[in-house]
């Protein structure tokens, strides 16, 4: 019984409307994968968070645990109570420069001080790689290595970069993509002497992922360093994240936020007694001090000084505070 490579998913040839439909069963690849490799063409599926959770429970008592998450959108709330783990964040390279990895991983471990190890990679440029790569081999101890998170995390790209740089097999290729919910199964791979396990991504059903067009996923997705957009304000005003938020904020004293999403989604201040966008869902907020507020999927926005806002969002997005991270 062959599964893909792509995606993990069982292969089928009975119809053609099921996941891991392939005109061959001797096939590599499942239809929807090897559609959207060669032709860019994305077959959306839904996937139940209860499959997630059966593989989590799943995991052994022994087993190596790689916590992957996207930097942009970190929510340590899904971070998976289990004892051997470490905590990677991808997609380095999108930061700004002045980003200082070592601040970030400080700040995390006195939130998460109960887990083994955190690191800062970027698949794309091959930063940290053979670092993570080292981590593996010392904390694996010969047993096998989940790779778990939310969907669209980068845990695809990392274990394809893993292949590249580790392995013989370099035509094992995991399908990936910007899309959510590639990979739908289990992909065991061998790694040299190791068993690198990737997983499923827990559908984080606040994002914006979960319901953006793939034109819009294109455009909020980033493909290049971030540059912050600073924004000075008093008094009343509001401010337009692309065509996907609204932001409403009040102070009493000159403030200011710094909005960290793609280059490709634009700002712009807007009149607060223009009513556009008031008919989406509001989320009010009284910020204290150094606190972000995250959207999933698009960004966030750095605020360092206490303020009131209320954010205008889709209503299947949702929110949330933090800590400033950067």
């Amino acid at each position: 019984m062959n599964k893909c490579l792509g995606c993990g998913i069982l292969l089928q040839t009975e119809n053609k409307e099921i996941i891991g439909y392939t005109t061959k069963i001797e096939s590599n690849f499942c239809e929807r994968c090897f559609r959207l490799k060669n032709y860019g063409e994305y077959k959306r599926v839904t996937l139940d968070n209860n499959d997630y959770q059966k593989i989590i429970n799943n995991i052994p008592s022994n087993a190596l645990v790689i916590y992957v998450t996207d930097i942009l959108s970190l929510n340590l709330v899904n971070l998976p109570k289990i004892k051997n783990l470490i905590l990677v964040l991808t997609k380095y390279d999108i930061l700004p420069k002045s980003t200082k990895e070592e601040k970030i991983i400080t700040k995390l471990k006195k939130i998460v001080p109960n887990i083994i190890d955190i690191l800062v990679i970027s698949s794309l440029k091959n930063y940290n790689i053979d670092k993570l790569y080292n981590m593996i081999n010392k904390y694996s101890k010969g047993n096998d290595i989940y790779l778990v998170g939310n969907t669209n995390s980068g845990k695809s790209t990392l274990l394809n970069k893993l292949i590249q740089n580790y392995s013989d097999n370099i035509n094992h290729n995991i399908t990936v993509s910007m899309y959510p919910s590639t990979t739908l199964d289990k992909l065991e791979v061998k790694l040299n002497k190791l068993t690198i396990i990737d997983t499923p991504g827990l559908i984080d059903e606040g994002s914006y992922v979960n319901i953006l067009s793939p034109k819009d996923l294109k455009m909020v997705t980033p493909k290049k360093e971030i540059k912050p957009r600073s924004c000075q304000v008093t008094g009343k005003g509001s401010i337009m994240i692309g065509h996907f938020a609204r932001i409403d904020y009040e102070t009493s004293e000159t403030n200011s936020f710094v909005i960290y999403t793609a280059p490709t989604v634009v700002s712009n201040f807007i009149s607060s007694k223009n009513n556009a966008y008031k008919d989406l869902v509001p989320h009010k907020y009284s910020l204290t001090n150094n606190q972000d507020i995250v959207l999933p999927g698009l960004g966030f926005i750095k605020f360092t000084k206490p303020i009131s806002i209320t954010i205008y969002t889709n209503k299947y997005v949702k929110p949330y505070t933090r800590n400033n991270l950067i």
